[in-house]
C-alpha cells in the first residue's frame, strides 16, 4: 500500500513538472522569438505544437529500443540535451536558430511527456481518484508559473527556473519509467480483456461499454478531434483582438486555467465519471457562445474567460480519456498520450485557416461553419453514453441476471435462494 502511494505521488510530480515545464517553454519561447504586437506569438507556436506531438508520438519506438537498464542513461542524455537547446534559444539571435533549437527543445519535452503518461496508464488501475489527480497535476503546473511572471523579460531567471525543472523531470521519469514487472503485470491484464467489449472501470463507469475497443476509441478521438477545432478557433477569436500581454504574462489566465483542470478532474471522478459528457456538453455551448458574443461586439475578456477555464477542463478530459482507454488497445505506449497530440495537431491545422476566415468572411458566415461542429460534437457525446445522467450495465451477463432477480416477486426470490442453499449444502455433502 505505501508503495503504491509513494508511486502515485511520484506520478503526480511528473504530471505537474511536466505541465509547467510544456506551459512555461511555450512563453520562453514565444518571448524569445515574436515580438510583441500583431500575430507573431500566435503563429511561432506552429513549429515547438508540431515538434512536440512528433515527440510524443515517437516514444513508442524508444519504449521497444531502450531496454530497462538503458533508461537513466537515455533519460539523462534526453535532459542534457533539453537544457543545451534550452540555453541556445537564449543566445541565438537568428530567429531561424532560435526557432530550430526550439524545435529541439519541444521534441524532447515530448518525449519526457510521454515517458509520464506510459507510467501513468500502467499504474491507472492503483490511483482511487484518476482524473482528480490529472486535474490537479496540470492546476499546479499552471500556477506555479505565477511566481515566474515577473520576469518574462529576463530569459536568464527563466532558463535557469526552467532548466531545473527539466533536470527534475528528467530523474522523476528515470524511477517512473514502468519496470518489466508492473509491464508484465499490465500485459497479463491486457491479455484477458483481448477481444472483449471495455468493461466498467472507477473511471468510466459503464459507459462505452456497448463497444469494443476499437470503436470506443474512433470515438474519443473524433470527440476529442472535435472539441480541439472548437476551443483552437475560440483561441484564434481571442488572440487577434487582445493585447499580447494579457494572455501571457497576467495572472488571471493562469488561475482560470488551474481552476477548470482541477474543477474538471474532481467533477470527472464523482460517481464513476457521470457528469462528464454533461460538464463537455457546458463546455461547447459556452465557447459558442463566446464566440457569438464577441463577434456581436461584446468584451473580449468574455472570450478569455470562458477560453482558458474551459482549456483547463478540457486538457483534464483529453488526458484522462486516452489514458484510460490506451490500456484496451494494442499499442497503449502510443495512444496513451494521443491527446495531447491530438491537441497540438489540430492547433497547427486550424490556427492559419481559422486566422483567414475570422479575418475575411463576415461573422455570420464564421457561425454557420460552426455548425456542423456542434451538431458532431452532440452525436458522438449521445453515441459513447456520456450524456446519460443514469447509466445501467448494458449487455452484461451477470447484471442482467442480478437485475432481473432484483425485479422478480419476494416469493420467486426466496425459491431461487432456498434453491441456491440446497445445492450449496448438496455439493457439501
Amino acid at each position: 500500500m505505501g508503495n503504491a502511494k509513494r508511486e502515485n505521488r511520484l506520478l503526480f510530480c511528473a504530471l505537474a513538472l511536466f505541465f509547467f515545464v510544456f506551459l512555461e517553454s511555450t512563453l520562453f519561447f514565444q518571448a524569445n522569438l515574436a515580438q510583441p504586437g500583431g500575430h507573431g506569438p500566435f503563429l511561432s507556436q506552429f513549429p515547438i505544437q508540431g515538434a512536440s506531438a512528433l515527440g510524443l508520438l515517437a516514444f513508442p519506438l524508444n519504449n521497444r529500443l531502450v531496454g530497462e537498464k538503458g533508461r537513466p542513461v537515455f533519460m539523462g542524455t534526453v535532459t542534457v540535451l533539453g537544457v543545451a537547446s534550452l540555453v541556445g534559444v537564449v543566445f541565438a539571435s537568428s530567429p531561424l536558430v532560435i526557432a530550430c533549437m526550439g524545435a529541439v527543445g519541444f521534441f524532447l519535452i515530448g518525449l519526457a511527456g510521454a515517458t509520464v503518461y506510459w507510467a501513468t496508464c500502467v499504474r491507472s488501475r492503483s490511483i482511487a481518484r484518476f482524473a482528480t489527480l490529472i486535474g490537479s497535476s496540470h492546476a499546479l503546473g499552471v500556477l506555479a508559473q505565477i511566481p515566474l511572471l515577473e520576469f518574462t523579460s529576463n530569459h536568464l531567471v527563466e532558463a535557469v527556473v526552467l532548466s531545473a525543472s527539466i533536470i527534475a523531470l528528467g530523474v522523476i521519469n528515470a524511477r517512473i519509467w514502468p519496470p518489466r514487472s508492473a509491464l508484465a503485470e499490465f500485459s497479463a491484464q491486457r491479455e484477458q480483456r483481448k477481444g472483449k467489449r471495455l468493461e466498467s472501470s472507477k473511471f468510466a463507469g459503464w459507459r462505452l461499454d456497448h463497444m469494443t475497443p476499437r470503436t470506443a476509441v474512433i470515438v474519443i478521438f473524433a470527440l476529442v478531434l472535435l472539441f480541439s477545432v472548437l476551443f483552437n478557433t475560440l483561441y484564434t477569436f481571442i488572440d487577434i483582438g487582445s493585447p499580447w500581454t494579457s494572455q501571457y504574462t497576467n495572472i488571471t489566465p493562469r488561475v482560470l486555467m488551474a481552476v477548470g483542470g482541477f474543477a474538471g478532474g474532481v467533477l470527472f471522478d464523482l460517481h464513476r465519471a457521470r457528469y462528464l459528457g454533461i460538464a463537455m456538453f457546458w463546455m461547447m455551448l459556452l465557447s459558442v457562445g463566446a464566440m457569438l458574443g464577441v463577434e456581436a461586439g461584446g468584451p473580449y475578456v468574455v472570450g478569455e474567460v470562458v477560453y482558458f477555464l474551459g482549456s483547463g477542463v478540457f486538457m483534464t478530459f483529453y488526458t484522462a480519456v486516452f489514458v484510460w482507454i490506451a490500456q484496451f488497445l494494442r499499442a497503449p505506449d502510443l495512444w496513451c498520450s494521443m491527446g495531447r497530440a491530438l491537441n497540438n495537431v489540430t492547433a497547427i491545422a486550424i490556427g492559419a485557416p481559422a486566422l483567414l476566415v475570422i479575418n475575411l468572411t463576415s461573422p455570420i458566415a464564421v457561425v454557420v461553419l460552426l455548425i456542423p461542429l456542434i451538431i458532431g460534437i452532440n452525436a458522438l457525446l449521445f453515441a459513447a453514453g456520456m450524456l446519460d445522467l443514469n447509466p445501467r450495465p448494458r449487455g452484461g451477463e451477470t447484471g442482467g441476471r442480478a437485475g432481473k432477480q432484483a425485479g422478480a416477486p419476494p416469493r420467486l426470490r426466496r425459491q431461487h435462494h432456498a434453491r441456491s442453499s440446497g445445492n450449496k449444502r448438496a455439493h457439501a455433502c
